[in-house]
């Protein structure tokens, strides 16, 4: 066996292993302690704990009703970060305050962040994830509502927009295991949506807080909002599901699972050994059968060069979608916008350009970026993508005032098309047994890297050098981001071959039917003899 989660691996169990921010690194399918591995007892209580029953049954529309109060909580966070960026963007320089200490309100938050994902899951082992989270839905309302403190200073809210960002890190954990415990037949639609969550939030909030200001409104009435909206759907959510539906601490076991397309599941621990804990199905497994979606797969040996030059070229394309939000309002209109203009018209491109890029990436006709035989397709639709995005990009502090909101819209869809297909080849590029490690590696790399101090040099760039060429910055990040994923192509070109020499010098390789060296973990065998091979293994 090359790793003890093969390409068999569902998407439903993969989920914890897709989060963002790396999660509590706890892997879902074991049976829980206590309780019988096969039997009907065990039937139903997976079917009643993980809330995959009939579609009409009570269980599941229960479990369908928590997973929308999650989402308007999860927009409710989202809404504060982009409330945070439009009130940081609408301050003047009075006072002698520079565009800088009014950008930085954006990076404090990130600073938190950045302490407060490497801390998650140590406390979520310590504590429970439940716990963690619970305690940190509390402190975070009350930080939430110390910005409604009159005549708060921009220092004060450096402190508050710190411990907002340090103790929302687990939020996303949190979310990702319920949904790989929870739905993980709809995963991919869920897991889609929840994620889309985040530009729709963070654009209401940045247009709500800008039209409070350039209404002469108190700019706080935006997160009296968000802490009011947060707290009615998180204690819903606590009266409605309680600890069945919310607390995930029971599974204590951390395995792996290895499902086949014929149905059998066996669970085997981190380091790969297999437990024969005399369980032979699993009543929640997803079916793989005809029609169903293909397998994850993945490479056999860890591509870091391959996974690097997509990992920082990624970062590079968020820094280009966000920073945009920090100098767009101050360009577009030395352009001659007005400032309603630029708030709707940048509002609804950064909301529905990327949707648009996003779907033809996610729809699976033009590319698979969880299937590693198609990894040189999915480069080379980064790299055209990117591409085209970065030429509109550099067009755009040159183009005429009737051109450039339908080139931003252009350059937004292209750039949408982006962040799906490298988070594929990022999941799956240093093989199943590092799927967590890759989470990390890309979040803290796309937070300090470029989240954590980009609003900050976009700030001071603008009191140094101008608006215009803090701008042409920004762009260069986009051409940047093309630079990384047509590098990405040449490097998967040469390390291949190296691959290629290892695995000969090392082991003889499967075989497909054209006698062609295999580039993937393959697990499609199903039968009696492979599956005591597997177990012998």
């Amino acid at each position: 066996m090359a790793g003890p989660l093969r390409a068999g691996q569902s998407r439903g169990t993969a989920a914890i292993a897709r989060s963002n921010s790396g999660g509590g690194g706890r892997f879902h399918g074991a049976p829980s302690e206590g309780s019988s591995a096969c039997g009907p007892m065990s039937t139903a209580s997976s079917a009643s704990f993980t809330g995959e029953a009939d579609e009409d049954s009570p269980e599941r529309r229960k479990t369908l009703f928590m997973y929308l109060l999650f989402l308007v909580a999860y927009l409710s966070v989202q809404f504060g970060h982009g409330a945070n960026i439009g009130y940081a963007v609408s301050l003047d320089t009075d006072g002698g305050r520079s565009k800088a200490m009014n950008l930085a309100l954006g990076s404090w938050v990130m600073v938190g962040v950045c302490l407060g994902l490497p801390l998650t899951p140590w406390a979520c082992r310590t504590w429970g994830v439940f716990q963690v989270c619970f305690v940190c839905v509390i402190i975070d309302l009350i930080v939430i509502l110390l910005m409604l403190v009159p005549g708060i200073s921009i220092v004060q809210i450096y402190l508050v927009r710190f411990l907002v960002g340090f103790f929302e890190a687990p939020f996303l954990p949190y979310l990702q295991e319920w949904l790989a415990k929870f739905g993980k037949h709809t995963w991919n639609v869920w897991n889609t949506v929840l994620h889309a969550m985040v530009p729709l939030g963070e654009n209401l909030g940045y247009i709500v807080a800008q039209e409070l200001v350039a209404e002469d409104f108190p700019w706080q009435w935006a997160f009296a909002g968000q802490a009011v909206l947060l707290a009615v759907s998180v204690a819903l959510c606590y009266y409605y599901g309680g600890q069945r539906y919310l607390d995930l601490s029971y599974e204590k076991a951390q395995t792996f699972v290895d499902e086949q397309p014929g149905g059998v599941v066996v669970p085997s621990s981190s380091n790969g050994t297999p437990d024969h804990g005399g369980c032979e199905s699993s009543p929640g497994a997803d079916d793989h059968g005809d029609g169903g979606d293909p397998e994850v797969e993945y490479p056999v040996t860890e591509r870091w060069v391959v996974y690097w030059a997509v990992n920082t070229s990624l970062a590079a394309q968020l820094g280009f979608l966000s920073g945009c939000k920090y100098v767009i309002r101050d360009f577009a209109v030395n352009k001659g916008f007005s400032i309603h203009v630029v708030i709707f018209s940048f509002s609804a491109i950064a909301l529905v350009g990327p949707a648009l890029g996003g779907t033809i990436a996610m729809s699976g006709s033009v590319i698979r970026p969880d299937q590693w035989s198609q990894h040189k397709k999915t480069l080379g639709f980064l790299a055209c993508t990117s591409s085209a995005a970065a030429v509109f990009a550099v067009l755009l502090p040159y183009s005429p005032e009737f051109l450039f909101w339908p080139l931003l819209m252009a350059t937004f869809t292209a750039a949408g098309g982006v962040y799906p297909a490298a988070q594929g080849i990022i999941n799956i590029a240093l093989t199943a047994t590092r799927v967590i490690e890759a989470s990390v590696y890309q979040v803290q790399c796309n937070n300090i890297g470029f989240a954590m101090p980009l609003p900050y040099v976009i700030g001071k760039t603008m009191d140094s050098l101008g608006t215009d060429m803090a701008f042409k910055c920004v762009t260069a990040l986009q051409v940047l981001a093309a630079a990384g994923f047509v590098f990405s192509v040449i490097a998967a070109t040469f390390t291949e071959e190296r691959s290629a020499w290892h695995r000969l010098a090392h082991r003889q390789p499967p075989r497909d039917s054209e006698g062609q060296t295999s580039d993937i973990e393959l697990s499609q065998r199903s039968g009696t003899e492979h599956e005591q091979q597997r177990l012998i293994s």
